[in-house]
């Protein structure tokens, strides 16, 4: 008997634990959203923005070199938000994640403006993928960033 109560209550204990892990995928996209708008409002800061970067993240620029790596993307980036006039502006309009829970990616539009070498702002505008990994601490980081211009430079 006390064998058979162990089992049962070991099996029990298993089947809570499995239950347990389950994952919400519609409140992880609903974080993933989130996650993505408030890094569109951390642009204007540059360490705010990179924060959101894993060490090892890529980010596959359209009119430049892939930077990969936490020092290759402060770099990329640094270049790109001095320059004058610079603001970038985006919007995630999809999400979705693995049913495991650590993978996501968000889709949207972006627009970049800087000043021309005429000095009169000149507007990009394109749609972007980001792949997100969720880390230890339940976060959701950028492990890819790929922007991709609507049309070439004008």
């Amino acid at each position: 008997m006390t064998i058979r109560y162990l089992l049962v209550l070991t099996c029990s204990v298993l089947l809570i634990g499995c239950a347990s892990g389950d994952v919400d995928v519609e409140a992880e996209r609903a974080s993933l959203l989130a996650t993505d708008a408030a890094w569109s409002n951390s642009a204007g800061d540059l360490e705010a923005f990179l924060s959101y970067f894993t060490d090892d993240a890529r980010f596959l620029a359209p009119d430049g070199p892939q930077a990969t790596g936490s020092e290759e993307i402060r770099e990329s980036f640094t270049a790109l938000a001095t320059l004058p006039g610079f603001t970038l502006t985006w919007r995630a309009n999809f999400a979705d994640v693995a049913s495991s829970g650590d993978l996501g990616y968000t889709v949207g539009t972006f627009e970049l403006m800087v000043d021309g070498p005429d000095g009169a702002p000149a507007t990009r505008t394109g749609t972007y993928a980001t792949i997100w990994r969720k880390q230890s601490d339940g976060e959701w980081r950028v492990v890819a960033d790929i922007p991709n211009f609507d049309s070439p430079a004008g």
